[in-house]
């Protein structure tokens, strides 16, 4: 069967239903002693395996940081990045595209997670090649909930296969 065609550079989003889960996004916590030259050496690390970095969020402390990171392939990222002595936590994100030149797109996406009682822990932006709209990463409290509640609202999601 052939797949149904869409515009050139534009992202696969996904819907929802009862039968399957909702797209996600790995993301990877990198921990790092907090010294000079520690993120240039994950993105030479990154870059040997030809890893595209998507996202990047740095959490800073006064000894050490957490480096939130979305990849393109993120189990060749963990896994060179582990067998370089890097400690990797993996997690997933729902990465949730908003419209292009529309006002209030994220405040749609926060009313509609908050009406639903669904807790943001965290977000961040994602480079994509997504001409149409931003692509937020989003770490919520229940992220099947937070899928249906979104798409539900007329948000699309983006998967990690979206990325490449």
């Amino acid at each position: 069967m052939e797949a149904p065609s869409r515009p050139p550079g534009v992202a696969r989003m996904h819907e929802i239903t009862e039968d399957q889960s909702s797209p996600r996004m790995k993301q990877l916590s990198i921990f790092l002693e907090n010294r000079l030259g520690a993120l240039l050496g994950v993105t030479r690390v990154l870059e040997a395996q030809n890893i595209n970095i998507c996202a990047v969020s740095v959490t800073d402390a006064a000894d050490h940081a957490v480096v939130r990171v979305v990849v393109d392939r993120p189990s060749l990222a963990a896994a060179s990045l582990q067998a370089e002595g890097y400690h990797i936590m993996e997690s997933e994100l729902l990465g949730v595209a908003l419209p292009a030149a529309r006002v209030g797109g994220f405040r749609k996406l926060l009313t509609a997670l908050a009406r639903a009682e669904l807790n943001v822990h965290y977000v961040y932006a994602v480079a994509t090649h997504n001409p149409s709209g931003a692509v937020l990463a989003l770490h919520v409290e229940d992220m099947d909930r937070a899928a249906r509640v979104l798409v539900e609202s007329g948000m699309s999601l983006v998967s990690q296969d979206d990325l490449r």
